[in-house]
């Protein structure tokens, strides 16, 4: 590869250190989230008060800012990157396969936030305490988890993600420089 500017520098550090608190953050959030059901079960755990409930949910929600925002500083340097090595994708498979995949990423993602600002919107910003009826918080916050094609669309991007790892560290479908002939 011959793709080593500033730029290229910049939107790949922009890609990884996006990417790493994206993945660690949705991973964590996921902990969080499920913390309110009984283990195995979508039911909620009857020992919860609502008020020890609506925490784990702000929880939950905070930690959703930090995965917004870490992928959308992974989504700049992802396009960035892609951008500039766009050049190296009939030469580099691999580079192609991780920028399809990238792109499968972005509406899922962008969906995943739209839900997210939604459950951020019914809390005070600065104390945390709710600003809709408790009902209404817990009905948005279920709907991430009870509903099919959601979960569906967040773990297929959650491997997807995994994927562009492997391809990236792999590196498959390299074609080799032919030696050029002196005739």
């Amino acid at each position: 590869m011959q793709v080593s500017t500033r730029w290229f520098k910049l939107f790949v550090t922009l890609f990884a250190l996006g990417g790493v608190v994206w993945f660690g953050t949705s991973i964590t959030r996921m902990v969080v989230g499920f913390d309110v059901f009984v283990p195995g079960t979508l039911e909620l755990k009857p020992t919860h008060s609502e008020e020890i409930r609506l925490h784990t949910i702000w929880l939950f929600t905070l930690l959703g800012g930090w995965t917004g925002w870490a992928f959308g500083v992974a989504t700049v340097g992802g396009i960035g990157t892609a951008f500039l090595l766009r050049s190296l994708y009939r030469t580099h498979g691999y580079l192609m396969m991780a920028t399809v995949l990238f792109a499968l990423l972005l509406p899922v993602q962008a969906y995943v936030a739209w839900q997210d600002y939604t459950l951020w919107t019914l809390f005070d910003r600065t104390s945390g305490m709710p600003l809709a009826q408790p009902a209404e918080i817990l009905r948005v916050f279920l709907y991430r988890y009870t509903t099919t094609a959601v979960n569906v669309m967040i773990g297929m991007s959650m491997l997807a993600a995994l994927t562009i790892l492997l391809v990236l560290t792999l590196r498959p479908l390299v074609r080799p420089q032919l030696p050029k002939s002196s005739s």
